[in-house]
């Protein structure tokens, strides 16, 4: 049974409504957060905020650094598109990116920038001031339970500038109860993985990690789309190590690219002939999308992620745009050959000073060739309501809601996705000793995941709704979010 063939026609007109709808309401939301955003006055931490290039001419003598007790000055120096000895005017963008630059290292709650006279007329010391934040981050906690996986945990640290000397070293690790579906067992996963940004004080960085992971894939073999039941799923097995390492180059002061390469060994114990019997009593080969017994991945990567926030943890302003495309081929190494583009765009406009922001999000990829089923595009990569996969393992069979009837219960893996969302947030407050800000949030969006095997020209996608409300605290220890999709995606539904 195709996904087109479970639509109801009598609700075509409503499905077309809501979607129309919705549209609309992204549409006008961002319109008038643009007109929003002119309003609103520009709040910044720092005293130099200027437009491009205006005012006398100055010339750096010297950066000098404070507040920094954990953080080798230097580290902050380096990080800075504005060194000793430069020519500006003090009506110069450059030290409003300086001043972002700063912050996006994700070291400090707070810079200022400022300027003192110098030794002589035209010549001006920097001031840099900062605030120290908690540099161990928890970035992700993994649990939760369902039908398929009676637990799952894990967490996700990174220290990001070890000993002060801006180096981030950091690692992770998942582990769960046995699969319950025929021919489970129990999975684990585990990274440890280092970067430098500013390598030997340049704008060359480099970023390396290993992986090591065991796997035990749920796959539908009966009952109907919706019915999460173990009973209706087989697993089989695979297990994969594998590093990536790349080097990195920054682009002007917020932006950079990164070029790098992997090589992993994949180890599958596949079943026989693996099949679905479909509801209306046909049956169905099911491809897996990998080699059975040991396959080799081999491939090239490129990213670039240009970042303009005022704030990287809860932002209000700016926006960040990440691309990352790779490609794999089986002529030198490699048993498997595909090419992939991902990439994701936020963007935020304050509302009423920097309190209320309205944000839109963007993400979406597209898989070609022969690529293994880990490289594909998973359902809970782009909706939140359905659990994501835990460091590289499938913990849940939970099929999506499929709340406009599009029968997005049927969707695992996919070759083209997409979401588009609108976010309204509340900064509830800012500044303490350990919780640093919290914000309210609820968004709303259109998401879909296209297996293109299934295409047919003359029928619409597969499309459904995302909708989610929270809250968001920045901590000392990272940012954790409490809302309705990240518990829906942690109950045995």
């Amino acid at each position: 049974m195709s996904l087109q063939q479970r639509y109801p026609k009598s609700n075509s007109r409503l499905r077309a409504l809501c979607i129309t709808t919705l549209v609309i309401a992204v549409i006008t939301l961002s319109t008038r957060a643009a007109v929003w955003a002119q309003r609103a006055p520009a709040e910044h931490d720092g005293a130099l905020v200027g437009e491009a290039d205006f005012g006398p001419l100055i010339h750096i003598e010297a950066v000098e650094v404070s507040g920094n007790s954990s953080t080798d000055a230097e580290v902050i120096r380096k990080a800075l598109p504005i060194k000793a000895g430069d020519s500006l005017r003090t009506g110069s963008a450059k030290l409003e990116a300086a001043r972002y630059r700063v912050l996006a290292l994700g070291f400090f709650r707070k810079v200022k920038l400022s300027l003192a006279k110098g030794s002589e007329r035209g010549q001006v010391i920097l001031l840099v001031d900062v605030e120290e934040r908690g540099t161990i981050v928890l970035n992700r906690i993994f649990f939760g339970n369902s039908l398929v996986t009676p637990w799952w945990a894990g967490v996700d640290l990174t220290e990001r500038n070890f000993f002060g000397t801006g180096l981030a070293v950091g690692g992770a690790f998942v582990v769960t109860g046995e699969n319950k579906a025929e021919g489970g067992r129990s999975q684990h996963s585990a990274v440890l993985r280092a970067s430098d940004s500013a390598f030997f004080a340049t704008r060359f960085g480099w970023q390396a990690s290993g992986y090591r992971l065991e796997a035990s894939e749920p796959y539908r073999v009966r009952g109907e789309p919706d019915n999460g039941e173990f009973t209706n799923f087989s697993a089989f097995d695979y297990d994969r190590i594998g590093v990536r390492a790349a080097l990195s180059s920054r682009l002007g002061s917020l932006a950079r690219f990164n070029l790098g390469g992997r090589f992993e060994r994949v180890r599958a114990d596949l079943p026989a002939s693996p099949m679905q019997q479909l509801p209306n009593g046909e049956s169905r080969v099911i491809d897996v999308h990998l080699e059975n017994g040991t396959s080799h991945v081999a491939s090239l990567f490129a990213s670039y992620d240009r970042d303009t926030r005022a704030d990287p943890v809860l932002p209000f302003s700016g926006d960040r745009l990440l691309l990352h495309s790779e490609f794999a081929s089986d002529v030198v190494a490699g048993d498997y050959q595909y090419a992939s583009l991902r990439a994701k765009y936020q963007r935020w406009w304050p509302v009423v000073g920097t309190q209320q922001v309205v944000s839109a999000h963007f993400s979406g990829g597209v898989v070609l060739g022969d690529a293994p089923l880990f490289e594909r595009i998973h359902v809970g990569d782009l909706n939140r309501m359905v659990s994501g996969r835990a460091l590289g393992l499938v913990t849940s069979a939970t099929p999506s809601l499929d709340l406009l009837d599009f029968s997005t219960d049927e969707l695992t893996y996919g070759e083209v996705g997409g979401l588009a969302e609108v976010q309204y947030s509340y900064k509830l407050f800012r500044g303490s000793n350990w919780i640093y800000g919290g914000e309210l949030f609820a968004g709303a969006g259109l998401w879909t995941l296209i297996t293109t095997a299934d295409v047919d020209p003359r029928e619409s996608p597969p499309i459904d709704l995302l909708v989610d409300a929270g809250l968001r605290l920045d901590t000392e220890i990272g940012i954790f979010e409490l809302s309705v999709a990240n518990a829906l995606g942690r109950l045995p539904l």
